[in-house]
């Protein structure tokens, strides 16, 4: 489709309105709402940055403000003119506003919604279609965007210098010294421990522990300490029967 010259004066005033959202920190988009003689009916830019709203783009902005101008939101006689093209957010609002034409500037290869990634303008399976016209300005349009948003957003809110951090309080120290960790004491029962692994009893002494688990049936005899036995033990030679002083 071939612009018209009111497409080509609208797309002027969208440009300028792009400028404005750049100066500001957000993304050059600017978009105009006007009717069939031309007159601007809502205009608007990228104002996400400005009104921390995640919805306000150029087009959301210029519709809200064209069917607050002219008492309703059918917009059925009315075209919308956006330097960039429209979002899958953006083209949903056209179709609920019953706009019938939309003019663009540059194509948006990532999320553009009315041919590049996706038409939902002009998808059939819907009640509402849209006429469509790409690429006008496209050159201008596409200078502006070359801007990347993070170093607009840098040039227009440079950032504040952020005060150093306070000193901690002198008597830190002390209180790390008269609350040691909850650890310190499992590092002061290791040498216990490891005695213990050795085969010497916690009451020290040196006593050979029982490594066989039975209880009663230990053999450790008189290497434990145990001399006395039973009479058939003692009277056979054999070592006793009964747990030693190492066991457990």
């Amino acid at each position: 489709m071939t612009p018209t010259a009111l497409d080509l004066s609208a797309m002027r005033r969208a440009l300028v309105l792009a400028d404005a959202a750049a100066a500001e920190g957000d993304v050059p988009v600017g978009a105009v709402v006007v009717d069939a003689s031309g007159t601007i009916r809502g205009e608007g830019r990228n104002l996400r940055e400005a009104t921390h709203d995640p919805t306000a783009h150029a087009e959301v902005v210029a519709l809200r403000r064209a069917a607050e101008a002219l008492g309703t939101w059918h917009l059925a006689e009315c075209t919308l003119v956006v330097t960039l093209e429209p979002c899958i957010m953006c083209a949903g609002a056209v179709l609920q506003a019953r706009v019938p034409r939309v003019v663009f500037g540059a194509w948006d290869a990532k999320a553009g919604a009315a041919g590049s990634m996706y038409d939902v303008l002009r998808d059939r399976r819907l009640p509402h279609r849209v006429e469509v016209v790409g690429g006008v300005a496209e050159g201008e349009a596409s200078t502006r965007l070359q801007v990347t948003p993070p170093a607009a957003r840098a040039a227009a809110h440079p950032p504040q210098s952020t005060p150093a951090a306070p000193h901690p309080p002198q008597h830190a120290h002390r209180h790390a010294a008269a609350h040691p960790p909850q650890h310190a004491h499992r590092h002061a029962a290791a040498p216990a421990g490891a005695d213990a692994r050795a085969g010497v009893s916690a009451g020290g002494a040196g006593r050979p522990r029982c490594r066989t688990g039975r209880r009663g049936r230990c053999r450790a005899g008189p290497a434990a300490g145990n001399t006395r036995g039973s009479r058939r033990d003692r009277a056979a030679g054999r070592p006793s029967r009964r747990p030693g002083p190492g066991c457990r």
